[in-house]
């Protein structure tokens, strides 16, 4: 019996130990998840991949030839949105399965005001966003999240707001959902910087992989900005 309990004894010592050491390995290992992010700066000190980039692959040379030979068709997309506003982001995130959504708050309204008034938050989503794949936390949308600064935004309606407490809208363009306001030319992102800690992306607005893809969305980006600047 002596001989039982002392192995008893043993044997639960070892399983606290281990319980123990488990709770510290845990403590000290970052979570590369998203289940505790809920701000960008949360986001900032985790390691992000990136799925891809407008020009990857095959399609480079056909995505060249649709920014460049259908402009007005691009531009005329975000024209028509329902919503034009210029907005700045709140920082405060939420995920699901392929979809992200990102709170925002209207600073002016260009366009669209009988749907959202000034100085009101509201959330923007938009498929294939940051999902946890093989272990790593990848992004999976060509325009980055909206950081520091003003937004020129185009929004298409949701008629299920009328019963919400919370607004929900879709960006009205794949590729120019919302613009940087500061208009800095768009440059080809580095293969260097495809597997990085997310704060690395703070200055990328879209993620293209090729001058001419780059040349020919910013282009665009730049004829939407000049016609619904704020001075304008």
């Amino acid at each position: 019996m002596e001989g039982w309990k002392k192995w008893y004894i043993w044997i639960v010592a070892v399983f606290l130990l281990t319980a123990v050491a488990g709770k510290v390995i845990m403590a000290r290992t970052p979570d590369v998840g998203l289940a505790g992010v809920k701000t960008i700066d949360e986001l900032s000190g985790r390691q992000v991949k990136l799925e891809y980039a407008l020009g990857d692959g095959e399609s480079r040379e056909a995505l060249v030839e649709s920014l460049t030979k259908n402009q007005d068709e691009y531009v005329r997309q975000a024209e028509d949105a329902d919503i034009i506003v210029l907005a700045k982001s709140t920082g405060v995130l939420e995920f699901t399965t392929g979809t992200y959504g990102q709170e925002i708050c209207v600073v002016s309204i260009i366009k669209g005001n009988e749907w959202i008034n000034e100085n009101e938050t509201c959330w923007i989503w938009r498929s294939y966003g940051m999902e946890v794949m093989d272990g790593q936390i990848v992004y999976r949308n060509v325009l980055n999240l909206m950081q520091d600064g003003t937004y020129l935004v185009f929004l298409n309606i949701n008629q299920l707001n009328a019963y919400r407490t919370e607004k929900e809208f879709q960006t009205a363009s794949e590729y120019f959902g919302y613009l940087p306001i500061a208009g800095a030319e768009v440059q080809p992102i580095k293969e260097n910087q495809r597997n990085v800690l997310y704060k690395e992306w703070s200055e990328i607005p879209v993620f293209i992989s090729s001058k001419k893809v780059a040349a020919a969305w910013n282009e665009i980006a730049e004829m939407l900005l000049n016609k619904f600047e704020p001075d304008a």
